[in-house]
């Protein structure tokens, strides 16, 4: 985690790579993401739990690593 990530109460993260200025919402669950700057991750998203769900939302690796770019966020609106 780098500076300046903001993350609301219950939120689970683990192997997680965030850049900064990143705020996680509340109750977010996330495994193997990697975020980009300034991405506002919307309470409630869980990533890292169903591959299939993640690849459809956002770019996953075939080591299932999804990477999360604010414009990926702003499609699930």
């Amino acid at each position: 985690m780098f500076t300046g990530v903001r993350v609301h109460s219950y939120a689970d993260i683990a192997y997680a790579v965030i850049l900064p200025e990143v705020e996680i919402g509340q109750s977010v669950r996330l495994r193997n993401v990697i975020i980009e700057r300034g991405v506002h991750i919307p309470p409630g998203l869980v990533v890292g739990e169903d591959p299939v769900l993640d690849a459809k939302r956002f770019r996953r690796t075939q080591n299932g690593i999804c990477l999360i770019t604010q414009p990926m966020i702003d499609e699930l609106r």
